[in-house]
């Protein structure tokens, strides 16, 4: 299935699905579901924020100080497709396995609050779009404020949310899966503090879009809020679908 915006002005011409929500809210695992039931191209915007992240890490230069500007400047985030999934480059190194980290996840909320990492992500996250859409395909971007700041225009928007109780049971056992034992309770703590510095950042805070379709996925499986979306945009596409 092929969806096709109408060509009012450029960014209606990009075919573009977004999908916003908070930490541990599953969009990105959702997103990537979405684009592959549609045959789009999955845009992981959030993963290029960690990317950053871990060059920080790396570098040890505190990302609030103005010493960082350097790093934002010199630091190449790419992303690319790879037998059927998303690759994250890092200064040319696939870093999509080191990314995950709860670390690099604490590092990337401090770093995001950057006006100017903030700038050059949404111009790299465009680029990765108009490129993708120029040979004719669509496009699902996850992130935290696609629907609002990259793609104001997109033409189908959500937002996923949960209890952060719930977020943190799920991210709690997608950590288990990979041998990690982490503390619920820890988890929650963590996804609190995350949304307070997501939703009171200045420059591009968290929250839904006006003409975005809010999800509560608290207690919907996972397949169920994949169904509802594809079933949503389906449903939505009118004329314009082919």
């Amino acid at each position: 299935m092929k969806i096709v915006a109408p060509c009012e002005d450029v960014e209606r011409t990009i075919v573009i699905i977004a999908i916003d929500g908070p930490a541990g809210s599953g969009k990105s695992s959702t997103a990537k579901a979405v684009a592959s039931r549609l045959g789009a191209l999955f845009v992981d915007s959030g993963a290029m924020y960690r990317a950053m992240a871990l060059k920080a890490l790396r570098t040890g230069i505190d990302p609030e100080t103005t010493d960082f500007e350097a790093v934002i400047r010199e630091t190449r985030i790419g992303l690319t497709a790879r037998d059927n999934r998303t690759i994250v480059l890092l200064d040319g190194e696939d870093v999509s396995h080191l990314i995950r980290s709860e670390e690099v996840s604490g590092m990337s909320s401090r770093v995001s609050k950057r006006p100017d990492v903030r700038v050059r992500m949404v111009e790299l996250q465009r680029e990765a779009a108009f490129n993708h859409v120029a040979d004719g395909g669509v496009v699902v971007m996850e992130g935290r404020d696609i629907g609002t700041v990259v793609f104001p225009k997109a033409e189908f928007k959500f937002f996923i949310t949960a209890a952060p109780e719930i977020r943190a049971e799920r991210r709690a056992r997608q950590l288990s899966k990979k041998g990690e034992v982490v503390s619920v309770a820890a988890l929650l703590q963590q996804i609190r503090e995350r949304d307070e510095r997501d939703e009171t950042r200045s420059d591009s805070p968290l929250r839904a879009a006006d003409d975005a379709a809010t999800l509560d996925t608290s207690g919907m499986e996972f397949e169920e809020q994949v169904d509802t979306i594809v079933r949503m945009i389906s449903g939505n596409a009118g004329d314009t679908r082919q």
